[in-house]
């Protein structure tokens, strides 16, 4: 993909950010970040951990480790990193291939992480099954699939198709939950039956859904994805 089309993606997420201001908590500062260096930050008047365009990422920050584990990351950050502690939520941005083309950061003062759970968080999905809409409780999903543009929502008997794209449902759902493994796929951690190893240090989901149905989890998530599930 060329560097003129990353930017132009960048330039879309810019006017996210801005919108996404009028939604997180107040006490939110926002930082967006491509690859290497930070594009637009915005902070609050509870915190500001002084991040100007143009910066580099800095290891052990949100942001770099977002990139670093192509996931959601969300933890406690301490002061020697920016001179202040801050508590930090990341998520990955894709491009039309998706491909990372860079980062999303919620910073919060450690006192009150409690407010992040009022970014909104969607409890139902609404799924089209023939002519019929179909609103599914996210404890009822087993995974979504992305395929020729198409993003899919998929029950223990059932698949719908479904409006919002993998990343939108990846920053909506909670992280502890639904987990990005692979750039087609994002899985209900409570729906996997069993993990098995595959090749090239990769690995295979078998679901709980009626199909027994194979996940793959591809090398590009396989650390995160180990991580997350302490394995």
């Amino acid at each position: 993909m060329s560097q003129r089309v990353r930017t132009m993606n960048l330039q879309a997420y810019q006017q996210l950010i801005r919108s996404l201001s009028a939604l997180v908590p107040q006490e939110a500062a926002i930082a967006l970040s491509d690859q290497s260096q930070y594009v637009l930050y915005r902070p609050s008047g509870a915190i500001d951990l002084n991040i100007q365009p143009g910066d580099p990422l800095r290891q052990g920050s949100i942001a770099k480790q977002t990139l670093v584990e192509r996931n959601k990351v969300e933890h406690f950050v301490s002061p020697e990193l920016f001179g202040i502690p801050y508590y930090g939520l990341g998520t990955p941005l894709y491009d039309g291939d998706e491909q990372v083309v860079g980062a999303i950061t919620l910073i919060m003062p450690p006192e009150r992480m409690h407010l992040l759970p009022s970014v909104p968080r969607t409890a139902y999905i609404t799924g089209q099954y023939d002519n019929l809409f179909v609103p599914v409780h996210e404890s009822e999903i087993a995974y979504f699939s992305s395929a020729d543009s198409t993003t899919y929502m998929h029950t223990a008997m059932k698949t719908y198709k479904i409006k919002q794209t993998l990343q939108a449902l990846e920053w909506a759902l909670p992280s502890h939950q639904f987990v990005r493994c692979h750039r087609a796929f994002l899985v209900n951690i409570g729906w996997i039956r069993q993990i098995e190893r595959h090749f090239h240090s990769t690995f295979m989901l078998v679901m709980k859904d009626e199909n027994g149905s194979k996940i793959p989890v591809s090398q590009k998530y396989a650390s995160s994805f180990r991580t997350l599930l302490g394995f």
